[in-house]
């Protein structure tokens, strides 16, 4: 199984809300498109920030998340169609060719095994700073097999957390997943957190994003657009 959070563009003058809402209203072409390309799980969130809107998603696949799209670019469903040429009019995103730069990494993933089936999720994106790339590779790695990562995030009732790196024109960008009981309220608590871990965590954010990305604050702008969950159950492969 791979997972990623991958973040698109959203030209001026359209709307990232058309595509999540055809897919809603086509439950199961949907759940079949999906069950052939082998995605599992997919949660797309619009995020309002002052350089324009972006949309992230987060995918799980059985399979590679990238050959996913592949596939989803040959399909003979309607509903593939459909999405190769939303995605291409509204992102700028071509499915029959490869994402610039190098490919998508994810760099971090954490899951609690403690925890209970699936919770609510929230995705968000940020610029890294110029040169910053491989710090942050370090520091992650560092940072997220910690036990005090674990405690921290059990704290704010986080039971996932991924990031992944994403090159693009304009410079390297991570796609953030938070899952748990609330990942607002999650992100609000790790905002304002006085733990020693916490503050830690966020002075190496600043080493590693630009000034206007400041994660001693909530994160605002973010709206949940779609959760394949609500309509289908990919992972069982049945209708939900």
């Amino acid at each position: 199984m791979s997972r990623m959070a991958l973040t698109f563009p959203v030209l001026p003058g359209k709307d990232a809300r058309d595509i999540a809402n055809e897919l809603k209203s086509r439950p199961r072409e949907y759940e079949e498109s999906r069950r052939r390309i082998g995605i599992t799980m997919e949660r797309a969130y619009l995020q309002h920030t002052p350089m324009g809107d972006y949309v992230t998603a987060y995918l799980e696949a059985e399979g590679d998340v990238l050959e996913a799209f592949g596939k989803l670019a040959s399909s003979d469903l309607d509903i593939d169609r459909y999405m190769a040429k939303a995605v291409k009019e509204i992102h700028g995103a071509d499915f029959t060719q490869p994402l610039p730069g190098p490919a998508p990494e994810t760099v971090a993933a954490w899951t609690d095994p403690t925890a209970k089936g699936r919770g609510r999720g929230m995705a968000l994106c940020a610029p890294l700073a110029p040169g910053a790339t491989e710090r942050a590779r370090a520091f992650v790695a560092d940072a997220y097999h910690r036990d005090e990562f674990t405690a921290s995030r059990r704290r704010l009732h986080v039971s996932e957390e991924l990031l992944t790196l994403q090159s693009t024109p304009q410079g390297d960008i991570v796609g953030i997943y938070i899952e748990g009981d609330d990942p607002v309220k999650g992100n609000a608590g790790f905002a304002a957190s006085k733990d020693p871990f916490d503050l830690w965590f966020k002075e190496q954010l600043t080493t590693i994003f630009p000034p206007a990305v400041d994660f001693s604050k909530p994160v605002e702008g973010v709206e949940e657009i779609f959760d394949s969950t609500r309509i289908a159950d990919l992972s069982l492969g049945k209708a939900a």
